[in-house]
């Protein structure tokens, strides 16, 4: 992990993402990329001072976001953490996925706000945007989360073959922050599996993906995200990692709205990465 993009709209709840951020960089030396987008009235871009002149609340916007994204860089530079910073100004609605393949990112670190996660979150739609269509890991913190270090990573599997190369790169994720993976899958009415089953795939699993032999814990639930949730609180977890398919579609155990509803439902951070 070399580079993490850390988009912002310098709210109390991107602080949380912020600060989230400078942990992980520190663990996984890694260089932080700020993200800051202002939607202008016009291409900033082709004005000349005059012309910016017209626009004084913009300009107002940009000359404070140019500072507070110095400051980033400047507690950046206090921990010894390499960082970047870019600030997007458009007319139109920019999409933070666009960044990650130009600016070569390995993880994104976002916030998400209150008890219903995403709908008014850092610009706009764009956190649904990341879960349904990053390459990358994705790690949504939420304001109230004091987990600040990653020590016990729970990740929810349907044990696919599918979804190994992303369970290689959760587990060489967990390896990089020294965290220590609990898998769980969570056998559902609508999926059920016998527990003999459910652990022959999971020895297949691991012994096709996995570097090491992690234990599969089964939890019986209705739903998949009352079975993590139950999982995850009894074992005072730090974090939860779900692999997610990008489509919406019954026959796919994990769907974007799966991983949008943990983020609603618990203060901990998740990490979303696509298979």
């Amino acid at each position: 992990m070399k580079k993490i993009l850390v988009p912002t709209d310098f709210s109390a709840c991107a602080s949380a993402a912020e600060n989230y951020a400078y942990s992980l960089a520190k663990k996984a030396d890694a260089e932080l990329v700020f993200l800051h987008i202002i939607i202008t009235p016009v291409n900033w871009s082709k004005l000349n001072k005059e012309q910016e002149d017209l626009f004084p609340d913009t300009k107002k916007a940009i000359a404070e976001a140019k500072s507070k994204l110095n400051g980033l860089i400047k507690k950046a530079q206090e921990q010894g953490i390499l960082s970047s910073k870019l600030l997007i100004y458009n007319s139109v609605n920019v999409k933070i996925h666009e960044f990650v393949t130009s600016e070569k990112i390995d993880l994104v670190v976002m916030g998400s706000h209150g008890q219903y996660g995403l709908k008014d979150h850092i610009l706009g739609t764009n956190t649904y945007s990341m879960l349904r269509r990053s390459k990358v890991p994705v790690v949504v913190v939420k304001g109230k989360t004091d987990k600040a270090i990653l020590k016990t990573l729970v990740v929810a599997t349907n044990l696919r073959e599918d979804t190994g190369n992303s369970f290689k790169s959760i587990e060489q994720f967990a390896e990089i922050l020294g965290a220590k993976i609990q898998m769980v899958y969570v056998n559902t009415p609508t999926y059920f599996l016998e527990t003999n089953d459910i652990h022959n795939l999971g020895k297949e699993y691991l012994r096709e993906f996995a570097n090491y032999n992690h234990k599969i814990h089964v939890i019986d639930a209705f739903k998949e995200e009352r079975g993590i949730l139950q999982f995850v609180n009894n074992l005072n977890a730090d974090g939860i990692a779900v692999i997610t398919s990008g489509k919406s579609d019954l026959m796919q155990y994990f769907s974007p709205s799966i991983t949008e509803n943990l983020i609603s439902m618990t203060d901990l951070p998740v990490i979303s990465i696509r298979k």
